[in-house]
């Protein structure tokens, strides 16, 4: 038989195989989203801590330098701004319980939406609510870092309503979302450049 021959019957066993291979996603890439996922619930899990305890040591280096946090009345501020009332105590955050959190990773960027229960402080007394909320992280020097946050509160129910099967739509506020994934775009644009 040829050497021609014989590697022309070689390579047309081997492609198949090579196909495939170049088709499966590598279990590493899996491994890597599973890895940041973890990351990134870890970071909500410390800053909402060090909101709590008023740590602005620990915000510190959480936070991006280029955050927006908007509250869910629409106060719009700035990483300074946000540590500022966290110190002050103008906001005390006594209370941050998230739940049906969902964390989707990008290249170096993570979006996380869920639901929380608040409870906070302010000039006009204490307040319980529910929120739902997206976040932005980026990763920078290797750690996740909160570059845009906004939240809209849920309607209060009484007892009765809370009892009874949903009948409005679950899906968030589009203001929500559309904040969010146009932050998420431009942070993705500046990090392709």
């Amino acid at each position: 038989m040829s050497t021609r021959r014989l590697l022309v019957r070689s390579a047309s066993r081997l492609f198949p195989l090579v196909l495939v291979c170049a088709c499966t996603p590598p279990a590493s890439r899996a491994i890597a989203r599973l890895t940041a996922e973890s990351e990134v619930r870890l970071a909500q899990r410390q800053r909402f801590e060090a909101m709590m305890k008023q740590d602005v040591t620990a915000l510190d280096t959480l936070l991006d330098d280029e955050l927006d946090y908007v509250h869910t009345a629409g106060d719009l501020q700035s990483r300074s701004q946000f540590i500022d009332m966290i110190k002050k105590q103008t906001l005390v955050y006594e209370s941050i319980a998230p739940s049906v959190v969902r964390v989707r990773v990008y290249d170096g960027l993570a979006l996380a939406t869920g639901r929380s229960q608040m409870r906070v402080r302010n000039a006009t007394g204490v307040t319980s609510f529910g929120i739902r909320f997206t976040e932005v992280y980026v990763r920078r020097g290797g750690r996740w870092l909160l570059t845009a946050w906004e939240a809209t509160r849920l309607p209060a129910y009484s007892a009765a309503e809370r009892s009874r099967p949903a009948q409005a739509s679950t899906k968030p506020k589009q203001g929500a979302l559309s904040f969010a994934a146009t932050r998420l775009e431009l942070l993705y644009r500046r990090r392709a450049r």
